[in-house]
């Protein structure tokens, strides 16, 4: 194999890695446009785990914003997360796609059932987040109102971009505590 060969095997890698990371952001863009026409409701199904755990305590609840765009910025993030979290699998096998080429038989055999892991466990950590995590979060976080003290009460007045930065911050922190299983698996075959 001469130097030319090699510099057009490279180059090829490189157009081809383009196209791929190029169909990936097209696909992640258009759900993104997607989900913002969405992005009130999808604010309120992030919302409804802290909706459930103040419809009780007898106060008026809210979420307030205090910038004049943090609802336009908060609408904007929550569609690209939803965006990003649901194209994931496609991304992933875009780059999938890339890598197998150069994989033996065997080892794409072994990289299979990660691969199907991977999204499946990650999901996994998101709903366990939404629906048994964050309840118990926001009733704990919530016991620290004091609206009987002797001097100021301190009652909470959540901001909505704040909440939803928490609410991320859990869902891709406990996705990530899920992979925990796929990184042991792939550290015990190496």
């Amino acid at each position: 194999m001469n130097k030319n060969e090699t510099k057009d095997g490279f180059v090829s890698h490189l157009v081809e890695l383009r196209e791929r990371l190029i169909h990936s952001f097209i696909f992640l863009f258009v759900f993104f446009i997607v989900c913002y026409f969405f992005a009130e409701y999808l604010y309120g199904f992030l919302v409804e785990p802290y909706a459930q755990a103040v419809k009780d305590d007898g106060l008026e609840r809210r979420l307030i914003f205090t910038a004049l765009q943090e609802t336009f910025l908060t609408y904007i993030k929550v569609s690209f997360f939803t965006a990003f979290f649901f194209t994931s699998p496609f991304i992933l096998i875009q780059i999938w796609k890339f890598i197998a080429p150069g994989l033996y038989s065997n080892e794409k055999r072994a990289f299979l059932p990660f691969l199907i892991a991977t999204p499946i466990l990650f999901f996994a950590g998101g709903s366990m987040v939404y629906y048994v995590i964050s309840p118990i979060a926001w009733k704990f976080f919530l016991s620290y109102q004091n609206l009987n003290s002797s001097g100021i009460p301190i009652r909470l007045e959540a901001k909505m971009g704040e909440y939803l930065s928490l609410m991320m911050r859990f869902i891709f922190a406990f996705g990530l505590a899920f992979q925990l299983p796929v990184l042991l698996g792939l550290l015990a075959k190496a």
